[in-house]
Formats: C-alpha cells, sequence, structure tokens
C-alpha cells in the first residue's frame, strides 16, 4: 500500500478546553514552588488534556517532559508491586559499549538514565533514588532546560511500600521528595493526576502539603461545547456517515453530559443502530453496573439513595439520614475507589461519576428504563 495513513469513520475529539491549556502554560511559566494536583471525574478528559498541552509547549520551550502514565506502566505489575518494580518505572539503565561491542543487561523502561552499577547500588539500598532523580533536575537547569515531571493514575503507587524495613508507604515519600524539588529548591515543575480524589485528598493530608501544592480540577465540558461538538461531528470527529439533530444532540447531553469518552463510544453505535436504541441500551447498562455494584448490600443502597434528590453531598448530608458513622466510612472510600462516586477534594463533596451514573442510580430505584 502506498498511502500509510489509515482511515476510519470516526476520530477521537478534541474540544476546545483554551482555559485549561492556558492555565497549565501558566504553571510551567512561573519558577517551580508548588505541586500542581489535577483532578476530576472519571472519562472528564484529563489525560489527553495533558498530552494535548505537552503537544503545544514542548514546540515552544526547552522542556525535559518525564510523563509517567502509571495506568499504562503498572498493568504488568502484580495487584501490589514492590519498590523494585516501581525502580524499573523510573529508571533506564544505559551501560557504554564494553570492548566486545555489546551493551551490559539492564532494565529499560524508565525515564531517569543509569548505568548498571548505580542500579545496583540503589536496589542494595546504598545509593538513594531520590538523589539520583535530584541529580537530573540540577543537569537540566544548568542547561537551560525546564524539567517538567507528569504522574498520571497517581493511585497506582498506593500498595507500594519501601523495602528498607520501615513500612512507609513509597507515595509519602514521594511527594515529600515533590517538596524539595519544587517548594524548596525549585528544580522542576510537578504534575500529578488523579481520577480518585479521595485518594489524593489522604496524600495531601498526609504528606502535610497543605502550603507546598495548588488543586486544579479537569470537569466534564459545558453544554455549549458539546453541544458544539455535536452539531458539528465532521469537524470535530471527522464523521461523514451521519448527522444529528438538534433533539438527538439533546438526548445525549441529557444521558452522559460532558463526558468525553461516552459521548464518543455512543457516537460509534450510531453508524450501524438507531440512536434511540443506544441510548435506551446505555441506560439499561448503567443501571445495571449500579445494581451490581450494590448486590444483597442494603447499605450501599441506603448511601446512593441519597442523591436521588440531590446532586452532590456532603458527609453531613448522609448523617442526617441516620447512616451510622461506620458504615460511611467504610463504604464512601470504597464507592470512590469503584467510580460510582466521585469526592472533590476543594469542596469535600461527593457525586455520581457524571450523569450517566445519575440516570443508573434514578433507574435502579424506579425499577424502568
Amino acid at each position: 500500500m502506498g498511502n500509510d495513513k489509515l482511515n476510519y469513520k470516526q476520530y477521537a475529539a478534541f474540544i476546545n478546553r483554551e482555559v485549561e491549556l492556558k492555565d497549565l502554560r501558566s504553571f510551567i511559566d512561573k519558577e517551580p514552588s508548588e505541586i500542581l494536583f489535577i483532578h476530576g471525574p472519571k472519562s472528564s478528559g484529563k489525560t489527553t488534556l495533558l498530552y494535548k498541552f505537552l503537544e503545544q509547549v514542548e514546540v515552544e520551550q526547552k522542556l525535559d517532559v518525564k510523563f509517567l502514565n502509571l495506568r499504562k506502566m503498572l498493568t504488568e505489575f502484580p495487584e501490589t508491586v514492590d519498590y523494585n518494580d516501581f525502580l524499573s518505572v523510573l529508571f533506564n539503565v544505559e551501560d557504554e559499549k564494553n570492548k566486545a561491542g555489546k551493551l551490559s543487561a539492564g532494565i529499560n523502561v524508565g525515564f531517569f538514565k543509569i548505568d548498571s552499577e548505580i542500579e545496583r547500588k540503589i536496589r542494595q539500598g546504598k545509593v538513594d533514588p531520590f538523589k539520583v532523580m535530584e541529580k537530573e533536575f540540577i543537569r537540566l537547569k544548568k542547561k537551560g532546560i525546564k524539567p517538567v515531571l507528569i504522574i498520571d493514575e497517581l493511585q497506582a503507587l498506593d500498595n507500594i511500600y519501601l523495602s528498607n524495613g520501615r513500612q512507609r508507604r513509597l507515595i509519602i515519600e514521594l511527594f515529600n521528595f515533590f517538596v524539595a524539588m519544587t517548594k524548596e529548591s525549585h528544580l522542576a515543575h510537578i504534575m500529578v493526576a488523579s481520577s480518585d480524589g479521595y485518594f489524593i485528598n489522604r496524600v495531601y493530608t498526609d504528606s502535610k502539603l497543605k502550603k507546598a501544592s495548588e488543586f486544579y480540577k479537569v470537569d466534564y465540558l459545558n453544554k455549549e461545547d458539546v453541544m458544539d461538538w455535536l452539531r458539528n461531528l465532521k469537524k470535530y470527529s471527522k464523521i461523514k456517515d451521519y448527522t444529528l439533530t438538534e433533539e438527538d444532540a439533546g438526548k445525549i447531553w441529557e444521558l452522559v453530559g460532558g463526558s468525553v469518552w461516552e459521548i464518543q463510544y455512543l457516537l460509534s453505535r450510531f453508524f450501524e443502530h438507531p440512536i434511540d436504541e443506544v441510548l435506551t441500551l446505555y441506560k439499561k447498562k448503567m443501571k445495571g453496573l449500579i445494581a451490581y455494584y450494590i448486590g444483597v448490600d442494603n447499605r450501599k443502597e441506603a448511601l446512593l439513595r441519597i442523591f436521588l434528590d440531590r446532586r452532590h453531598a456532603f458527609i453531613k448530608d448522609f448523617m442526617k439520614e441516620g447512616i451510622p458513622t461506620a458504615e460511611i466510612e467504610e463504604l464512601l472510600p470504597d464507592m470512590v475507589r469503584n467510580n460510582i462516586l466521585y469526592f472533590d477534594p476543594t469542596e469535600a463533596t461527593y457525586f455520581p461519576q457524571g450523569e450517566s451514573y445519575r440516570w443508573g442510580i434514578r433507574l435502579y430505584f424506579d425499577g424502568a428504563v
């Protein structure tokens, strides 16, 4: 085939986000002084936004970006990974060629370049890996290059422990290092993204980051942007096989709101099936998802029932319903980890994970679709 370009009926869309791109640019245009926590509900577009941002600024500025998407990198590891697994994510072993013209063996998946001797000493506990990273930041800064470290899906590190007997979570050690690199030494820009706002809040509290970090929320698209997208499918998604009526666009907005991934998922189904059929099946799917999560646990049902007549809830709202404190403390984190609810750490509020989850909760209790 003479043409390597792939052709699709539908392409991933990037809609607006001019405000967010400007805010991220402002963050790296000032001297490093704080960690930026990027949070937002599932499928709000955090990772796509970061990739788009880097695509723009890397052609304009001298940056050295180390982007750790932990959703990708830790999928090959067991559910609970150890310290050495994490080191293989961070460090790339590159030795000089020996006399035989061959390279020494070593891991080759990381972002900070080291030789196999340094790797051995790190694994033996003779060299502090954080000192190795700091040295790299200093080297880049002296060359007039801005170091930028981005960790996406931060919660993937939650089960990693230091192997030095102290049994402190690596995540706490990592953030103590981040504070040193930003607030104290001003060496690197550090951004941390996660859809688990409850986890971010816990790290924020445990690591005493209140005066060394900033929260930044990436929310779902607003109605104006969604409707512009759905009215102009050829422009944004390169869809030529169908167009949507104003009524159809309104139905999609009502069901999934500004969730980019869900909108793209639904659009892909419209090639082969009538729109109303696709939307009805999706409502059934969300109802089933809620039913599966609740199972036979009446406690979960009691907590979710509160969202029948409100869009968000505080802890006190659950307590007013007479739900025991122990159940609230056990179940709310579980609902956030399982992406049933989203916790906003800046407002200490709980929301269903988007409009489709609201539909699922409503239909579960109403018993209809």
